[in-house]
């Protein structure tokens, strides 16, 4: 069964990767992460989350708030379309945070394709109204490709700044630089994800975890924490459980048998 909640961390030199997938509610466990957060800088990765509730965007705000109180700096990367219509809606659902990628819905009528596409923020550098990056179906063998952006651009778009001819923002660049070069590459990496349906969950825990998650990840699902995973726990040999079970099962015999016995004696000892 799929977890409902999940929260992946792992911390390399002082920056904290985190991963989130699922879905945000009241039964999240934000909170309760914020001490295993170590680096001062936290690079978190929205693309495996779903859906996200009134109650989940409470806590998530308040965890931001709480990060930032520690002197933490978020960024945001691979933000789900429902994380970007929060950032759109509520006000400061980024806190002290910034945005460096986010995943945009494409269409193509003539295939009947769906796609998700990540964009960074700083393609949209210089424009005055954002615009929907052209992209090309996944596969798509057309002279013209009819994909389209799919949504309304002036809605999806709202939170990048208007009318200032600079959409990077200027904080994010230098901070990023200020960072190792070894977290530069690996933050690239993370950053950049192939063309995929929107039939599945834009990046999967396998996809992330060579990037980030390691062994020394901590999952923070409610029902799990202190407690070893199944896919962590020696799984006992086929051979053995097989024997196990024999052994049980010619146990239960020869004790029926044995009262049996008992039975038939006792009557014939009786006549």
């Amino acid at each position: 069964m799929a977890r409902k909640f999940y929260l992946g961390t792992n911390t390399v030199e002082d920056v904290t990767f985190l991963k989130l997938s699922g879905v945000i509610d009241e039964d999240n466990t934000l909170a309760g992460s914020v001490k295993k957060i170590d680096g001062r800088t936290v690079i978190i990765d929205l693309s495996g989350v779903e859906r996200i509730n009134s109650c989940g965007v409470r806590d998530w705000v308040n965890w931001l708030n709480d990060l930032h109180h520690k002197g933490k700096q978020t960024i945001l990367v691979r933000c789900s379309p429902c994380i970007v219509n929060q950032i759109n809606l509520v006000n400061n659902f980024v806190g002290g945070g910034m945005v460096k990628s986010f995943f945009a819905p494409y269409y193509c009528g003539r295939c009947d394709k769906e796609q998700l596409e990540l964009v960074q923020v700083e393609n949209f550098t210089e424009q005055q109204a954002p615009r929907a990056p052209v992209m090309r179906g996944d596969g798509c063998n057309q002279v013209s490709c009819e994909m389209a952006f799919d949504d309304i651009e002036d809605s999806y778009f709202a939170f990048l700044p208007r009318n200032t001819g600079k959409v990077v923002d200027e904080r994010l660049r230098k901070h990023i630089e200020s960072l190792s070069p070894t977290i530069q590459d690996r933050i690239k990496r993370l950053d950049t994800v192939e063309k995929q349906s929107t039939t599945k969950a834009p990046a999967s825990l396998s996809q992330y975890s060579p990037l980030t998650v390691t062994t020394s990840g901590v999952s923070m699902n409610r029902d799990s924490i202190h407690r070893q995973t199944a896919a962590e726990a020696p799984a006992e040999p086929p051979r053995k459980r097989t024997a196990s079970a024999t052994a049980l099962l010619l146990g239960a015999a020869l004790a029926l048998a044995a009262v049996i016995v008992s039975y038939v004696v006792f009557f014939a000892g009786g006549r």
